[in-house]
């Protein structure tokens, strides 16, 4: 049987089944000038439904590719934004490590294409750079797994339709 693509509530979050892909993408982080665009599309309060991808659950495990980096502690930010959470704490990827935690995902499939737009997602060399700097952690992790030149060959056409 496949493993469902999604959680619909906050039961299952935890530090190491951390919120990732789009629906933390799409989480606004104060400050940041990426993602956060479309929150209500993972979060609906009025309907009680979260629709949100797990670490280690619906997305492989990174931590042995990025350890703890950009796992982020929003429970008080998600009790601001209705989702009170009794008893327990709610993490969720930043920008950069859900993006780099798609990467990896794609990277290990047979899949041809990665939905991360690098360009879109993150709009300044700076924000790019923290990707870059991320995705570097991972490296040595794909060399090992025979993925690095997948991912290097997608990460150099992304950065050459930067420059288009």
């Amino acid at each position: 049987m496949r493993q469902p693509l999604f959680d619909f509530d906050l039961k299952r979050v935890s530090r190491e089944h951390y919120i990732t892909g789009k629906a933390a993408i799409n989480f606004p982080h104060a400050g940041s000038t990426t993602g956060g665009w479309h929150f209500m599309s993972y979060f609906d309060r009025e309907a009680g439904v979260a629709k949100v991808s797990l670490a280690g659950i619906h997305y492989p495990d990174t931590s042995d590719f990025f350890g703890n980096s950009g796992i982020l502690d929003v429970t008080v930010r998600l009790a601001e934004r209705g989702w009170p959470v009794e008893g327990a704490s709610i993490f969720i990827a930043d920008h950069y490590r859900a993006a780099a935690d798609m990467v990896v995902k794609w990277a290990l499939s047979e899949s041809r294409h990665c939905n991360v737009e690098v360009a879109d997602w993150f709009p300044s060399p700076g924000d790019r750079q923290g990707l870059v700097m991320l995705l570097d952690l991972g490296k040595p992790k794909l060399l090992e797994m025979g993925r690095l030149q997948k991912m290097e060959a997608w990460l150099s056409l992304q950065c050459s339709q930067r420059r288009s």
